[in-house]
């Protein structure tokens, strides 16, 4: 194996766990409620607390691995990962479990970007495309596949063996990152970055998190609910100025001023609708409409997934030789024909075989066209001393579309005065439009550098 793929393959362990423990909690709500005889509004701050804290703590970490060393700050994660799940597991009250979940979000947030920036130094241009698409799935699939691997370990064991697993793995990607993976840093980035620009950037985002994940509980026109949404929109004009005048901010802005890197990052964050509100749409019409058990309904989303990591890797090779504009197409129309297929042959009998299973085979592949594409476009052309940092952004816009797509699907699912099936096939209505969007956004607005668009054209002529 190349240096190049065992970096890929090394930091992607400690990605796919931290992704993986974003979602695999979900199927264990209950059986925590039971062990400690709490509600379930106690319960939910387990789930959103860790997705909160992940979306805050990226705005920061790409500038810490830049300036810190990218080897450093991701082990640091990793260590800081594992111990907090295994706080997790032991957790004697909620409050423990909810406060140690924080703290593993502060570690699987300070990994993913600093991973990105140690693999793609490792492959020459032609190949990182393949690179970031093969690392964005595994990543993805670790989030998607959290409902089927925590329905397995739940059905065997407790829901503590959810945490406990990441001991093994965690410590494996530890070793394994020190004896492979290559210290790199922006030599230019020195002393400590603003602290201001730090505050009003997790401030922002937390905030903004916190309102959209317990908008449904709360009501988006509550008190808390506006009070999250006016304090975060205070603070980003705050984060905007003081990155601008710092003379260390936490964000370079001017990567935004690339056509490139805005418009990759505004279809990425696009995309995390659909994709992770058909995840948890798809799961729950097993669960609700066809009434499967919790494990049934893990195993039938599985495929999904798992076609997503299969397909990326030839999307990522696509996307070096003819574009990410063009994968990103197909990969959009692909997912708008399967969401509205959804929107229109899903009905109350079950038909798992004939039905559902291709069309999310078919999602899947969708999934990884777009996976692949998607990052790529926003971070192939990045210099190499950006790349934590511009990975950081590209994923913290993502964590926040994530929890937007959970309460847009919710709302949706919930609304008074419509049949449970009429609203699902409202929310695949809409991942479909969103899907095609994306696409076009991508094929008709995104532009890769001149230097680049040359290099592709030379290579499909050949």
């Amino acid at each position: 194996m190349t240096r190049g793929g065992k970096a890929l393959a090394v930091t992607a362990i400690g990605v796919s766990m931290s992704a993986l423990d974003t979602t695999i909690v979900n199927v264990a709500r209950h059986t925590i409620e039971q062990d400690f005889g709490a509600s379930p509004s106690s319960v939910s701050w387990v789930l959103s607390g860790y997705s909160i804290v992940y979306a805050a703590v990226l705005l920061t970490s790409g500038r810490l691995a830049d300036r810190y060393g990218r080897k450093r700050i991701y082990t640091t994660g990793l260590l800081v990962f594992v111990a907090a799940s295994a706080a997790c597991g032991l957790a004697p009250t909620l409050g423990m479990l909810i406060a140690c979940r924080v703290v593993q979000a502060v570690g699987g947030a300070l990994l993913a970007p600093a991973a990105l920036a140690l693999v793609l130094p490792e492959f020459p241009m032609e190949k990182k495309s393949m690179a970031i698409g093969v690392w964005a799935a595994i990543g993805s699939l670790g989030a998607a596949i959290g409902p089927t691997f925590g329905s397995l370990i739940i059905s065997v064991a407790s829901w503590r063996w959810a945490f406990y697993i990441n001991l093994p793995i965690g410590l494996a990607a530890y070793v394994l990152g020190q004896r492979v993976l290559h210290e790199s840093r922006d030599e230019n980035a020195t002393g400590v970055p603003d602290i201001v620009s730090i505050v009003a950037g997790v401030g922002a985002v937390g905030l903004l998190a916190l309102g959209i994940s317990k908008g449904n509980e709360w009501g988006y026109m509550s008190s808390r609910g506006l009070l999250c949404f006016a304090l975060s929109a205070a603070l980003l004009p705050v984060f905007i100025v003081r990155c601008r005048s710092a003379r260390l901010p936490v964000m370079d802005l001017s990567l935004l001023r690339h056509r490139y890197y805005a418009v990759a990052n505004i279809a990425g964050l696009l995309f995390t609708i659909p994709f992770y509100g058909a995840v948890f749409a798809n799961v729950s019409f097993l669960q609700q409409q066809w009434n499967y058990s919790v494990l049934e309904a893990g195993l039938g989303t599985g495929p999904a997934p798992l076609m997503a990591l299969i397909t990326s890797r030839s999307a990522g090779r696509w996307s070096d030789r003819i574009g990410q504009a063009r994968v990103a197409l197909v990969g959009g129309c692909l997912l708008a024909a399967t969401c509205l297929v959804f929107a229109v042959r899903m009905t109350d009998a079950a038909s798992y075989l004939s039905t559902f299973l291709p069309y999310s085979l078919m999602a899947g592949a969708s999934f990884g066209m777009l996976l692949a594409s998607l990052q790529s476009g926003a971070v192939k052309y990045l210099p190499q001393d950006r790349l934590a940092m511009g990975s950081a952004f590209y994923n913290t816009l993502r964590q926040l579309g994530a929890a937007l797509a959970i309460a847009i699907t919710v709302a949706i699912i919930t609304r008074p005065g419509y049949s449970l099936l009429s609203s699902f096939r409202t929310a695949w209505a809409m991942f479909g439009l969103i899907a095609l969007a994306v696409g076009i956004l991508m094929r008709f607005v995104y532009r890769a550098p001149v230097a680049e668009r040359s290099t592709m054209a030379t290579a499909v002529i050949e």
